[in-house]
This record gives structure tokens, sequence and C-alpha cells, in this order.
């Protein structure tokens, strides 16, 4: 190193700068790989290199700092650091050699680099080369230093350890506990140590005792309870687990209050729900008598308007002693007013759809009814009940809100199909009594009702008119 004594001033500074700098970020290395929790020989191995390599950046500093105030005085003696390089870089290399040899990893031996300044003969050899072999040895110790830094860190990270576990653990937010059988506390997170202040104003030595007074202030001795704490819900649970056959507890808080308020919320629908569903089964229970008041209090109005003005009529005529008027001709008379009144039982059906209609309505079902009831008594009257019942069921059962019954009648063939916007996901179906008596009506007329249950609900009804039947 006696080409320091030709350098110019700035040249000289720098190489200082360069030594003090290499030192700082391998002390920061060597501590970097003191803390990352490594352990066994390999481990000391390591360390021992580590700190090595600063010793050797001290004894540059060391003879730097000589030759430098040597210059300074104009008195220079190169043999004065002879014995001092010697003695560094022969340790060093055998430290490296040893080291490299144990660890198996050849890369080591290339660190051989930063002794070679140290030596004396290396001013020789390399002449007037050695100033870029020294400035090269100094970048090259900050550069390695750097390295082992971003390793080191980069391995913490990747690198399971009890304080990462316990970080890990603290940045949950489930509160965890662990415990012997005995309730000593093994490990507790931040989360369930603030719930024990927040509930107790202290923290448990015990997992066992907490977990007891958890318990006593919710009155329940299940392993899994759920206490209320100010404005919250916490659900605490205790789990027995065995590790080396030796029994300990788990015991975890999570927050639950978001679904115990989803819960409390579904229970009031609930309750509506149930009361609504009530007051459509009181509705649909007085459908059928609804209707079939309605369509009798029609019938009593019709004949009692009918009757009123025929017997009127005849009343009349046998008060003024009308010459026309015998047996044949009341008979006639009668017969004329039974007539009248089968006559109008068309109009009677078609009142009752419109009632029906009405009373659906009334409870938030559209009902739509496209054609024209047949002009046959008997079958208008299948029609009539076949739309209610299945009205009913399409509410009842598959909660529909809109219900449509389309009539058709060609060549003397009369069709009814009812579907529904009802929910149904059975693929088969068992006949009630309501559609198996239907079922029976229509074939005494001469039919067939057949109900398709997948995947939209459908009843269909066909009768032919003028067909013998019972």
């Amino acid at each position: 190193m006696n080409y320091i004594y030709f350098y110019p001033e700035f040249v000289r500074v720098l190489v200082c700068i360069l030594i003090i700098a290499g030192i700082c970020m391998q002390c920061f290395a060597f501590i970097y790989k003191f803390n990352s929790g490594a352990k066994g020989f390999k481990y000391v191995c390591e360390l021992s290199f580590e700190f090595s390599v600063i010793l050797l950046q001290f004894i540059y500093g060391y003879i730097y700092s000589c030759i430098y105030y040597q210059t300074n005085i104009s008195i220079y003696y190169p043999e004065q650091y002879l014995a001092v390089g010697y003695i560094a870089s022969i340790l060093f290399l055998i430290m490296l050699i040893a080291t490299a040899v144990y660890l198996k990893q050849a890369h080591i031996t290339l660190s051989i680099c930063f002794a070679l300044p140290l030596l004396p003969f290396a001013n020789h050899l390399a002449n007037g080369t050695f100033t870029v072999v020294l400035f090269t040895a100094l970048i090259m110790f900050i550069i390695r230093s750097v390295h082992l830094i971003l390793k080191v860190s980069k391995l913490k990270r990747n690198t399971i350890t009890p304080l990462s576990v316990k970080e890990s653990i603290d940045a949950l937010n489930t509160g965890i506990l662990f415990c012997r059988n005995d309730g000593q506390i093994l490990l507790a997170n931040h989360c369930i140590s603030n719930l024990m202040t927040e509930i107790f104003n202290k923290e448990f030595t015990s997992g066992i005792k907490f977990i007891n007074e958890i318990r006593n202030i919710s009155n329940t001795q299940n392993q899994q309870t759920v206490c209320k704490v100010k404005n919250s819900y916490y659900m605490i649970k205790q789990t027995e687990m065995y590790i080396k056959k030796k029994p300990y507890f788990l015991i975890t808080s999570t927050n639950v209050t978001e679904q115990m308020n989803a819960m409390q919320e579904l229970l009031s629908l609930k309750a509506r729900l149930v009361q609504k569903g009530n007051e459509l089964n009181f509705q649909l229970n007085n459908l059928e008598t609804s209707c079939k008041e309605g369509a009798l209090l029609q019938i009593r109005t019709r004949v009692h308007d009918l009757l009123g003005q025929k017997l009127s009529v005849l009343l009349r005529k046998l008060q003024n002693k009308d010459d026309n008027i015998d047996a044949d001709a009341i008979e006639k008379f009668c017969n004329s007013i039974m007539k009248d009144i089968l006559s109008d039982e068309k109009n009677v059906s078609d009142k009752s759809l419109i009632l029906l209609q009405e009373v659906m309505s009334s409870i938030g079902v559209e009902l739509a009814i496209i054609g024209e009831m047949p002009y046959d008594n008997d079958i208008a009257a299948l029609f009539v009940e076949t739309i209610r019942e299945c009205s009913t069921n399409a509410v009842r059962h598959s909660l529909a809100t809109k219900v449509r019954a389309e009539i058709k009648s060609k060549d003397g063939i009369n069709s009814l199909k009812i579907t529904d916007n009802g929910t149904n996901t059975c693929t088969t179906i068992q006949l009630g009594t309501g559609l198996s008596g239907l079922k029976n009506k229509a074939e005494m007329l001469g039919g067939t009702l057949s109900v398709t249950p997948y995947p939209h609900f459908a009843v269909e009804l066909t009768v032919k008119e003028g067909e013998n039947y019972d």
C-alpha cells in the first residue's frame, strides 16, 4: 500500500471514506446476521467469518491511517506495517478456507481478493494498477455487505420464528389463547387480551378461569358461548387438543356482531312473515266460502227478483179474473219460471269468476281469465271450481302472485289451462283432495284433467260438450 504515499489528497480522502463506509456496512450486516434467529455450528461459522471480515477492514483502516499520518509528516517507514499485513492476510485466508470447506460453499473463496491489497508483494505484482485493485476491493466490501443485509432480510421474512408467529397471531382479528390443562396461559394475542380488559377490566393469567367467568356472565356451560360487550357480540369457544399426548386448551373469540344483528333482523322478518302467512291462510281458507256465499247471494237475489216479477204478473191476472187463466196456463207459466232461472246459470258462473278475481286481488294476486265460459252449465260450473281450486293452491303452495286461466272452445271441445308464476321444484306431484275431486267430476262429464308439475306448474282440463255421462 506504499502507493498511497503518491496519491493526491482528494484520492486519499476518498479511500478513507470507502474504508469507513465498508466498516459500517459490514457491522450492520453482522448485526442482521446475528439477529436472524438461526442456530447451530453452521450459524456460528458464518458469524465468525463475518466478524473476520470486520477485523480485516479494521486492519485496512489501521494501516491506511498509519501511512496517511506518515505521509503528512513526510516520514514514511513501510516496514512498520509489513508484519501486520502478513499476519492479517494469513489469518483471514485460513478463516476463509475453513469456512468454505465446512459450509461447502466454494464461492466464499472469492473473498480472497479482499486481502490481496494488504500483502506487501501485491504492490510489486500490481505495479501501476494497484490503485484500481485497492478501490475495487474497498467497493466490493460495501457491495458484499449490502448483499448480505438484503439476503438476511429476505430470509427473515420467509422464516418462521417464535417472534414472527407472535406477530402474525397479534395481527389476527380473532382472539386466540393457548393454555395448559391447569389454565396456565402459554400464548395470547392482543385481540383476546383487549377483550379481557374490556369485559373484566383486567387480564387473566389462567385461561380456565377466564372461560369460566365468561360462562358465568352468559349463564351457559356450553363449549361455545356468545356474550354481549356494550354494543358488540363475541362468540367464545373452548377446544381441547392434545400435543405429544399432553392436554391443552385453545380458546378463541370472534366478533359476531354483524351475524347477531342479521339474525335478530331475520327473526323480526320471520315473525312478520308468520303473521302475514296466517292472515293469508285465513283468507285462503275462507276463499271458497266467500265465493260460494257470493254466488248463492247472487242466485237468491236473481230468484227473488224473478219470482217476484212473475208471481206479481200471475197475481194481477188472477185478481183481474183473466179468462185465459186456467190450470194448463198456470203450469206453463211455472215452467217458464224454471227455464228463466236455469238460463241464468251462465251469468252466475261469470259473476262467480268476477267475485273470485276481486277476492284474489285483495290478497295481492292477479287472476287473469282469458276466453269465455262454455254454454254448458255443468262444464261452466266445473271450470269455475277448477279455477278457484288452482288459484288457491298456487298462492298457498308456490307463493304465486300471478295466475292465468285460458279458456278455449273449438269444435265442441272446451279446454281450460291454468298456469302461475310460483316457484316449484317438485318433479312429481300427488293429487290432493281438491284436484282428485275435480278429476273425478271431469271424468263424470266425459273429460280429462292432467297436471304438469315441472318445470312450470300447469293444470289442463278438457271436456267435450254433448258427451253421455252419468
